[in-house]
C-alpha cells in the first residue's frame, strides 16, 4: 500500500471518529497550519539588528584625538563555542581592549586600547590561526580541521566585509 493511500485511510478514520465532513477537516487542517506557521515565525524571526562600524582612522589623526575606536569585521562561524574561540584569539592581541562576536550577525566588533597600534595583518592572522576566516582571508587548514564538528562552518558562507580592507 502506498503512503498516500494509507494517509487517506487514516484521515477518513479520524474524520469519522469525530463526526466531521471532509470540508470541516480541510478548514481545521488549514487553520492549524496557519497557527503552526505563525508560531514558527515568532520563534525563528531575526530580532537582532546589524550595526556596521567604521575602520579606525590613520595614526596621524589618532594622536590629536584622544578617544577609543571601534572596528567591525565579518568572521565565519556557527555557535557559542565559535564565539568564545574567536573572541579569545582576538583579545590576546595587544591593541584589542574588548571583542564581541555575534552568532547571528557573524560580525566581530572590536574596541581598541590605542588605535595607533592597530595591525590589520595581526588581526587576520589571529583569526585565521584560530581556525576561522573572513571574506578576504582563509583559515589555517590544520586549525580548521581541529575545530569541533559544531564549529565547522560553511566555507562558502557570506559575511560582512569591512570597507577598509
Amino acid at each position: 500500500m502506498s503512503f498516500f493511500k494509507w494517509h487517506k485511510q487514516q484521515v477518513k478514520k479520524k474524520l469519522n471518529m469525530f463526526g466531521l465532513s471532509n470540508y470541516q477537516g480541510f478548514w481545521i487542517s488549514f487553520i492549524k497550519g496557519i497557527i503552526f506557521g505563525a508560531v514558527i515565525m515568532w520563534f525563528v524571526g531575526c530580532k537582532e539588528q546589524i550595526v556596521v562600524k567604521k575602520a579606525p582612522i590613520s595614526g596621524s589623526e589618532i594622536s590629536s584625538l584622544n578617544i577609543e575606536y571601534d572596528y567591525s569585521i565579518g568572521v565565519k562561524g556557527n555557535c557559542g563555542m565559535c564565539k568564545s574561540s574567536i573572541e579569545k584569539a582576538v583579545k590576546s592581541l595587544e591593541f584589542v581592549a574588548d571583542a564581541e562576536w555575534g552568532i547571528k550577525t557573524k560580525i566581530l566588533d572590536l574596541k581598541f586600547k590605542d588605535s595607533s597600534d592597530f595591525d590589520l595583518n595581526a588581526l587576520y592572522k589571529s583569526i585565521n590561526d584560530s581556525g576561522y576566516e573572513t571574506m578576504n582571508t582563509t583559515a589555517n587548514q590544520t586549525s580548521y580541521d581541529a575545530l569541533p564538528m559544531c564549529c565547522k562552518y560553511d566555507r562558502n558562507m557570506q559575511v560582512y566585509s569591512s570597507k577598509a580592507e
